[in-house]
């Protein structure tokens, strides 16, 4: 199980939290001195849609991690000097 989770999690595409992205766009309009935020000005045309994918991918990281405690330690060929 342990070569099957991790082997499964290198494959994973790397990707950010659409909310995360929302946030981080509406700082840098707080940060430019904007009070007043349009929803057009950071491409938020459906927030249920952007939150449902939020939800999934909280979900996906959450079976990743339940995952990765069920898996086995693999024993690393070497030791590890420095620790």
């Amino acid at each position: 199980m342990s070569e099957t989770a991790i082997a499964n999690l290198m494959k994973v595409p790397e990707e950010i939290n659409p909310l995360l992205e929302i946030l981080w766009e509406i700082e840098q309009y707080q940060q430019q001195g904007s009070q007043l935020i349009e929803l057009s000005e950071i491409g938020l045309e459906d927030f249920s849609e952007v939150t449902a994918q939020s939800q999934e991918h909280s979900l996906s990281i959450q079976r990743t991690l339940d995952n990765l405690k069920r898996a086995s330690p693999i024993a690393a060929p070497m030791t590890i000097r420095g620790f």
